[in-house]
């Protein structure tokens, strides 16, 4: 366990209360604060003491009670599989509103957390926030990059699949994870997001590259239709206009199609759907510029404690 901030004493306390002839707990201090240095100095430490499987786990989040023995079983019957996923499950959401947050993060159009979300056999992919890692991989991928501040799982499953690591999730491990409950949160989560993709796009799927593409083509296009009408262009800027309404058309279309579908699925809550998935596609791609514009400047918002 690595520890940072304020907190540690309390953190202090209960590992030494929590002592067990089962498991022992080691207490590592963390004086960067920030999440990849956390995860290297836990990497670094259970590779020094002969650790053949590390295991990381975020906050807001708990593994089924089993967890540790269905790993065991899996990382001995795998011996192809490097990096191990577990599935996901939700917390009870406190009301409509977190179940809509929920909500996005299953989304085709959202997170897209679907095809690991409650599977009946073993996926190819990778479940953020947990997942453990055979340590041998990490003398081909290197540690985590600790410039990603925000998205370093992601751009360190991309690493280790470019050198050829295999990563599956299997539905015996289950990741119960907290969403954001308010929209304000959410909005911050993935305007940081954006702002990290900026850092190396290339070490992230097409997919997180869609909202900075797609509004970075709207911007195009209703630059292109200004500068055809003061030029007194008209034919080109109906042209380019009429591209721009389209592409919007199609857009909206998409959305209303994925929330009737979330609303015959799952009910009332997906009626907040298309005004989230909008919002939080608006706030990565602006983050995203800001990330390309002034970088990633770090900020005690991305402290863990």
């Amino acid at each position: 366990m690595v520890v940072t901030g304020t907190k540690s004493k309390e953190i202090e306390w209960v590992v030494s209360n929590a002592q067990s002839k089962d498991f022992h707990l080691v207490l590592l201090q963390n004086p960067d604060r920030y999440t990849p240095h956390a995860l290297n100095i836990g990497i670094k430490y259970a590779i020094g003491e002969g650790a053949e499987i590390i295991q990381m786990l975020g906050a807001h989040s708990y593994l089924n009670i089993d967890y540790f023995a269905n790993l065991a079983n899996i990382v001995e019957n795998n011996k192809d599989i490097s990096m191990f996923s577990p599935c996901y499950e939700f917390f009870p959401a406190a009301n409509m509103l977190e179940r809509s947050i929920q909500l996005f993060h299953l989304s085709r159009l959202g997170r897209n957390w679907q095809r690991i979300y409650r599977p009946t056999k073993p996926v190819p992919g990778f479940g953020s926030g947990a997942f453990a890692i055979r340590s041998s991989i990490i003398a081909k991928t290197g540690y985590f990059d600790e410039k990603f501040i925000r998205n370093q799982d992601n751009e360190f499953f991309s690493r280790a699949c470019r050198v050829g690591f295999k990563g599956m999730a299997f539905p015996e491990l289950k990741y119960y994870y907290r969403t954001r409950n308010s929209i304000k949160k959410l909005r911050e989560q993935n305007f940081d997001y954006g702002r990290f993709f900026a850092l190396d796009p290339f070490s992230h799927s097409l997919k997180q590259a869609a909202p900075v593409l797609f509004y970075s083509f709207l911007l195009l296009l209703a630059c292109a239709t200004a500068i055809f009408y003061f030029a007194n262009m008209p034919k080109y800027g109906l042209l380019t206009n009429g591209l721009f309404m389209l592409t919007m058309g199609v857009y909206l279309a998409a959305i209303m199609v994925e929330s009737f579908r979330r609303f015959m699925q799952d009910g009332a809550a997906a009626l907040n759907l298309p005004s989230i998935l909008i919002m939080m596609h608006l706030y990565y791609a602006m983050g995203s510029f800001s990330g390309f514009l002034f970088g990633q400047k770090r900020h005690d918002g991305n402290k863990k404690e």
